[in-house]
């Protein structure tokens, strides 16, 4: 850590890093569907309290993006259950 990153740089800083630039609901729920799940549960909090949807989050830095809400939307089109682990929604 102190090699890569300047003094002073913490955890919540990487949030300002995240970008989600990879993440692809659509194509998430499709390879899902293809592989016959009939649920998903999504960890949507990190340890840290990062979370995946509208509070101190992916929606007010990094992708700027709600994840939860938009793979929620991409699974039940498909008619696969969605599911939200509750011990994380602190």
């Amino acid at each position: 850590m102190e090699e890569n990153y300047s003094p002073g740089f913490s955890y919540t800083d990487f949030g300002l890093q995240f970008t989600a630039c990879f993440f692809q609901q659509d194509q998430t729920a499709e390879l899902f569907q293809a592989a016959g799940a009939k649920y998903v549960v999504l960890t949507t909090k990190h340890h840290e309290g990062f979370t995946n949807w509208p509070s101190w989050n992916s929606k007010d830095v990094g992708p700027l993006r709600d994840l939860v809400g938009e793979l929620g939307a991409a699974v039940q089109k498909r008619n696969i259950r969605y599911g939200l682990d509750p011990l994380l929604l602190e």
